[in-house]
């Protein structure tokens, strides 16, 4: 024990496996062969970059230069996919970043009737100049481009908004459905319809909401037009619901001038469910007794509320019946609701 701490403290504390890594025999085989291993790895790197490889890429498509007097009327491609056929190392430096742009001029590929126009053998030549000389075009789609494109001066039009929402249990939508646009402009090559008075979206159909949502939502295309933004943002606001209760007092409705109705108790306990955002707003509600619905065979009349509060969710309150009394003014003789069933049955 004695030679062992002799030994540690003459090591200065510090650990001797890196010394008897170094000298081991496997410790020696191990770094050998880690050494081989990367320098194998590298040469396998180095060739495999001059190998024959064949990839695969969507580009995307942009036209440079297009006059702000012309819109083209026929939907381009926003990429064109293109497989192609080379050394590993042509393709390195699309390996680490975002495909750039195939990018053409509008004046090179227009002509005087109208038309925007690339053909498959044009395409060869961009792509090649794209990747490389060296590189094989293998295939393209689409093979070409064409388009009808106008200066015609295009048309506003609303957009009507094709949409079935629904909330989920205990949320509601709160508010109206909005779109960040309202309006879109139409372009045609030739004369717009003059019966194509708006233009709408494809139906959108969502359940089980529970926050605010948006909605990206394509407008539905018109043959041989061009919609200017072809797409519209929705935002559907969604609120959860919450219990709320009210004391409201019951109101007498249709009482003859000489009579006065008496109920007991005189108010009612409302319960509904309200959005959270409405829960400190006091919601124009109204409950009533109709002096024209009382049953003299019946002690207890029954409480109504406005139409309006049919609104509410999960409205309820509390007597839905309550009794009364029929009071005469100044000693004359009320004029009660007649029971017809009940004179009828007098009268047999």
């Amino acid at each position: 024990m004695g030679g062992t701490d002799q030994l540690h403290r003459n090591s200065g504390g510090k650990s001797r496996f890196k010394f008897d890594f170094k000298k081991s025999t496997r410790g020696g085989d191990l770094l050998v062969f880690i050494i081989c291993l990367g320098i194998a790895t590298v040469f396998w790197l180095f060739l495999s970059l001059y190998d024959e490889v064949e990839k695969d890429y969507d580009v995307p498509f942009e036209i440079e230069n297009l006059p702000d007097s012309i819109v083209i009327v026929d939907p381009l491609p926003q990429t064109i996919n293109v497989v192609v056929q080379g050394k590993g190392v042509q393709f390195l430096r699309f390996l680490w970043h975002d495909l750039p742009a195939l990018k053409v001029n509008f004046e090179n590929y227009s002509s005087s009737s109208g038309y925007f126009s690339i053909p498959r053998q044009k395409f060869d030549g961009l792509f090649r100049d794209y990747f490389g000389q060296g590189v094989k075009i293998v295939s393209i789609r689409p093979e070409s481009v064409r388009s009808i494109y106008t200066s015609n001066v295009g048309r506003k039009l609303p957009v009507i908004i094709k949409c079935d929402l629904q909330p989920n249990m205990q949320y509601v939508i709160s508010g109206p459905v909005k779109s960040d646009v309202d309006s879109v402009m139409v372009y045609s090559a030739t004369d717009l319809p003059r019966d194509l008075a708006a233009v709408e979206t494809y139906p959108v159909v969502k359940s089980g909401l529970k926050d605010t949502t948006e909605l990206i939502v394509k407008i539905r295309p018109v043959e041989g037009l061009r919609i200017i933004p072809d797409q519209v943002k929705l935002t559907v606001p969604v609120e959860p619901l919450i219990a709320k209760k009210r004391t409201v007092p019951i109101d007498v409705v249709n009482v003859p001038d000489d009579v006065r109705l008496i109920t007991f108790p005189s108010s009612a306990e409302v319960s509904y469910l309200v959005p959270m955002s409405e829960y400190g707003r006091e919601t124009s509600l109204k409950l009533f007794v109709d002096f024209g619905a009382i049953d003299r065979a019946s002690q207890k009349v029954r409480v109504q509320a406005i139409p309006g509060a049919a609104g509410l969710k999960n409205l309820s309150f509390k007597p839905d019946s309550v009794e009364y009394i029929i009071e005469a003014k100044q000693g004359i003789e009320p004029d009660l609701p007649v029971n017809t069933q009940q004179d009828e049955s007098n009268a047999e």
